[in-house]
């Protein structure tokens, strides 16, 4: 079972047996409300529950500077474990390793190019979770 939102800007889907958020951000610019918003929501699907994310995004999706540090906050991370990152291109590699690198990420992120290994990616760092108690998520990884 999943749950589901989906606007104009974003899509985030919640698979509750897995753990996993999702989140696709088609070809628009996400500004700090829609960072609220998103937060929002999933606060409302996981219900305290730790979660592990997968961040995906058509070709010319972009985050404004507002975004960008309103998402740096420590409380939009709280619960998630581990976070994938998904990228098709250049820009998209450019914008994930900021984020990766120079943003604050209490949790585990790597960078994919395939959707596949980043799902396999963040199912064990969930698993490892479970089984740590949530012990030694403090690392980063920075292929793709």
């Amino acid at each position: 079972m999943e749950n589901k939102f989906e606007n104009e800007k974003y899509t985030i889907r919640y698979f509750p047996d897995e753990s996993i958020v999702e989140f696709f951000m088609k070809d628009q610019e996400i500004e700090a409300k829609d960072v609220i918003e998103m937060h929002d929501i999933v606060l409302d699907f996981v219900k305290g529950r730790k979660y592990g994310t997968i961040f995906s995004a058509q070709s010319f999706f972009s985050l404004s500077s507002g975004a960008r540090s309103e998402g740096a906050k420590p409380k939009y991370s709280e619960l998630v474990i581990a976070q994938a990152f998904i990228v098709k291109n250049l820009a998209q590699r450019l914008l994930g390793n900021f984020v990766v690198r120079f943003l604050p990420r209490p949790k585990q992120a790597k960078l994919f190019t395939d959707y596949q290994e980043a799902r396999k990616w963040i199912l064990a760092k969930i698993e490892n979770n479970k089984k740590n108690k949530g012990a030694g998520t403090e690392s980063f990884a920075f292929s793709a």
